[in-house]
Parts: C-alpha cells; structure tokens; sequence
C-alpha cells in the first residue's frame, strides 16, 4: 500500500501522544484478533462508527480510562499491552497521510526509534461494516443466529445481556472464536417482523448497548 499512494507527514494536535499509542496498541490487537472496526465498536458496546472514529488522528475521540478493563476482556490481554509507558522515550510516533478526491484518506503510522530504525505500525482508515478480517473462526452465520434464536426461547435473554458477554457465552457453547459481525447480524434480525422474537437494545448504567426480550 506504501508504494502506491504518497503520503504527506502531518502534526497531530487532536490526541496527546499517550492516546496516539493507546490507539495504535488497540488497532494491533483488533488486527490480530480479525475484527473490524464495526465488530470492536459492537463488542465495546458503542455506536457503530466509535472505532472507526477513535482510529482517525485527526479526530478528537479517544478510548477513555473505563475502556481499558473492556478491552482485556475483549482481547484477554494484559493492561501493558493497552495502555503504553508514558516513560518511554526509545521512539516517537509519526503519522502521514494519504488522500485525493477518488480514494478514502488513509493514515500511515510509524515508529522513529533513536537508534535510527524505522518501524511501520500501520495504515489505518475507514472499513466498511460488513469487512471480513482474516479470522480464526470457522462458525458459520446461520448457526449462529440459531443458537440466539434458542437463547430467547429459553429465557436467556429475559435479563439485559452486553455484546460481549453474548459472545462469549457463544463461543463457549461452540468452542471457538466467532465473528462478532455474525453475533450483530443475528441480534438486528430478531426484530419482531412476521411473526420472529423481538430482541430490544438500550444503553445500561455504563453507557453500555444490552440486549433484552421484554416479556
């Protein structure tokens, strides 16, 4: 990607150098573990385009203090792996940008450390909601909205539940990772029309989305 766009350096003024890094600590993990950005909005439980917007460095956005206990859970990760060392000072961080009328703007970072190397963290930009990051998962969609559909007739939902405790629970039952995305999918279509479950959300106390059936 580096070679077919140019980039152009840009001062970042939005985010304080700490939440640049934070930032770019938790747009590794959400790579490695195959999220989009849609998906990790999703497990946070926020509006769709929180990631995509705390992962532009222009934006003013940034992942607050009570995320950071969130993204253990999501990423079962230790706090060092989130939250970088405000001490360190072996490097600094770099970002560039690329955009034109026809092409989504896209942000390069880079670690300048001062021994003289360079090291790309990553392109990050816009992801559209459906993406399909390479994943460890093999649980189709139409099992998965199965197994909610079970979930509701049991009694599952008769208490508020987070995204991320559903699909936790859900991969226990599998024994596998899954795609948040299909766990969002199947939640969005038990919505009472011809004659199916209805499933409601709301914000909790945490400003958290839950998932209920109202009985």
């Amino acid at each position: 990607m580096q070679a077919d766009f140019k980039f152009e350096i840009i001062n970042i003024t939005a985010m304080p150098r700490i939440e640049v890094e934070k930032m770019l600590n938790i747009f590794l993990l959400r790579k490695k573990r195959g999220y989009n950005q849609f998906e990790l909005s999703f497990l946070m439980g926020q509006r769709d385009f929180y990631v995509r917007d705390a992962e532009d460095p222009t934006h003013t956005l940034i992942y607050s203090v009570p995320f950071n206990n969130i993204f253990r859970e999501i990423f079962d990760c230790d706090i060092d792996q989130i939250v970088p060392d405000i001490n360190n000072s072996e490097f600094t961080i770099q970002i560039s940008v690329s955009k034109n009328e026809s092409d989504p703007v896209i942000y390069k970072a880079e670690r300048f450390f001062k021994d003289g190397q360079v090291e790309i963290v990553g392109t990050l930009s816009a992801e559209p909601k459906d993406l399909l990051l390479e994943s460890p998962s093999i649980i189709i969609e139409q099992s998965v909205r199965d197994w909610v559909l079970h979930q509701i007739s049991i009694g599952y939902f008769s208490e508020p539940k987070n995204a991320l405790q559903i699909l936790k629970d859900c991969e226990k039952e599998f024994d596998g990772a899954l795609r948040p995305l299909f766990l969002a999918n199947a939640l969005k279509a038990y919505n009472g029309t011809k004659g199916i479950p209805k499933l409601t959300s709301k914000k909790d106390e945490n400003g958290r989305f839950v998932y209920f059936k109202n009985n």
